[in-house]
């Protein structure tokens, strides 16, 4: 009887022990995050030139349309699906938000005649384990005051809002846009 009671503890012990091993170890296979990576920022401004091309400006004051680049490497390093909503680039002053724009998925493209269309970027899952890369662009154009939130920018970031509905930043660039062409022509004087 002695034996059996200690034979009947041991199966416990070892079941006890392996249901709590199989939770610890799904929860250590499932840990892991959503890293995001900056792979490229291009930004542009330009103007409408005499025969109707855009062309890159010299100088703020023939600025009339602002138009930005920004690709992303996703990485899922969890065992879980990861999600991205309500995804925005905000131009910031370094101390709040000054705009906040919905890109537009570059993966959308798509020709109409002359004319070239793109959606706004959706939610995003990203599966477990996986990379995804992500091409966004979007502009402004400079009427009605609708550029001023440019030359206030000090920071820009990637917003977003996780699984959880936490909302997440993810630094894209530094940049003084006030004095953007002064900075950019002495660069252009360094490396030329």
């Amino acid at each position: 009887m002695n034996s059996d009671i200690t034979t009947a503890l041991i199966g416990v012990g070892a079941t006890i022990a392996g249901t709590v091993l199989g939770w610890v170890l799904n929860n250590l296979s499932n840990r892991g995050k959503l890293n995001i990576y900056v792979s490229s920022w291009e930004d542009k401004f330009q103007y409408n030139d005499d025969i109707g091309e855009m062309v890159s400006c010299s100088k703020r004051e023939e600025v009339q349309s602002y138009t930005y680049k920004v690709s992303f490497d996703l990485y899922n390093s969890s065992g879980n699906t990861k999600i991205m909503r309500n995804v925005q680039i905000a131009f910031s002053d370094g101390k709040r938000d000054i705009e906040k724009q919905t890109p537009q998925d570059d993966a959308t493209k798509r020709f109409s005649s002359p004319m070239v269309f793109y959606d706004d970027v959706k939610p995003i899952n990203i599966p477990p384990k996986a990379v995804i890369k992500l091409d966004l662009h979007n502009g402004s154009w400079n009427k009605e005051g609708e550029l001023d939130y440019i030359w206030k920018t000090k920071k820009v970031y990637l917003i977003y809002n996780d699984e959880k509905n936490k909302t997440k930043r993810i630094f894209i660039k530094s940049e003084d846009y006030e004095n953007y062409f002064i900075n950019h022509k002495l660069e252009e004087k360094e490396n030329g």
